[in-house]
């Protein structure tokens, strides 16, 4: 039987190491990521104790999800005008690919460093409903700069449909206190949704709406930010088709001594406060920063996406970089 695994990577100047992450086989999920602030340590992305809770675990905590993340609503799609039924697993909606998608396989670590590790996984033709053998690779890097970059590559000897992203939730905070965040994302777009969180096929401006965070703002209560799971569009066009990042978000400790840049070549991200968080975790004590394609893209004729085929792979990149 797989057992979980995890691979420590640091980035470090000279003797002094910054940051330590610890990344497991089980989802590929980023388990830990201690970094220096002044003269303490801060683990700032939430995680288990015990690494076997991972395996009943329903956040998708640190997990690379896919091979499509978020939502696609009805839990089908077309692909070269032929109807794709998926495995439901929201209702009648697919949310990260359905059940045992890549978050919770066991991945086979095919390269490690001391400043990164390499990951690869398969999942069979028609597994929850998806066209073709999905190949994967993820490779986790950490620089000496404190920044994170998450490289994902994917192939298909079919048409199908891949866009997977990283699940980590972010606290920046001294111990993970509760303590609020600011965040601010750099998007004048984003997708209305309907009562199941499946998009409308609108992209809206932000401009006066309560979805305006081009000026950072605090999650709080006060402004309904801790109910915050919605997707902000970057591009209108699909980005992914190039590997140059932009940014997309940052958040910010409440003391102000660490904020968290994330950026990609995705052309949204999903941005979710942690609601939904259960025991040992309390709602709002993480928030996931999860570029991506738009939920629902493959239905929506107007969002940037497009297809995985052998003649057109995806390639993705996700940077989180800490300023302190």
């Amino acid at each position: 039987m797989v057992q979980i695994t995890t691979y420590e990577i640091t980035g470090q100047q000279g003797d002094n190491i910054n940051d330590r992450l610890c990344i497991s086989n089980y989802g590929a999920r980023l388990v830990s990521w201690h970094t220096q602030v002044d003269d303490e340590i801060r683990n700032i992305v939430l995680g288990y104790s015990n690494l076997e809770d991972y395996f009943t675990d329903e956040s998708y905590l640190g997990a690379i999800v896919g091979p499509y993340a978020n939502r696609i609503g009805n839990s089908r799609c077309k692909i070269d005008g032929k109807e794709i039924n998926l495995a439901a697993n929201e209702g009648h909606n697919l949310l990260h690919s359905g059940a045992n998608a890549f978050a919770n396989q066991f991945w086979q670590c095919i390269e490690h460093t001391q400043n990164s590790v390499t990951l690869i996984c398969t999942l069979t033709n028609g597994f929850n409903g998806f066209p073709g053998d999905i190949n994967i690779e993820v490779i986790y890097e950490i620089s000496a700069e404190s920044e994170l970059t998450i490289s994902i590559k994917v192939n298909s000897e079919q048409l199908t449909i891949a866009g997977p992203t990283a699940h980590p939730y972010f606290n920046l905070n001294k111990e993970q206190s509760t303590t609020l965040h600011n965040l601010q994302i750099f998007s004048e777009h984003y997708t209305p949704v309907n009562n199941q969180c499946i998009p409308t096929g609108e992209i809206t401006v932000v401009d006066d709406t309560q979805y305006d965070f081009r000026t950072a703002r605090e999650v709080s209560s006060k402004n309904n930010t801790q109910q915050l799971d919605h997707n902000f569009l970057l591009s209108l066009t699909d980005s992914t088709t190039e590997l140059t990042s932009f940014p997309h978000a940052s958040i910010e400790s409440s003391d102000k001594k660490l904020t968290l840049h994330a950026s990609s070549n995705y052309p949204a991200v999903q941005v979710y406060t942690g609601l939904h968080l259960t025991a040992p975790f309390k709602p709002n004590q993480g928030i996931c920063l999860e570029p991506q394609f738009c939920p629902d893209s493959p239905n929506q004729a107007n969002f940037p996406f497009h297809f995985t085929s052998p003649q057109q792979p995806l390639a993705t990149v996700i940077c989180y970089k800490l300023s302190k």
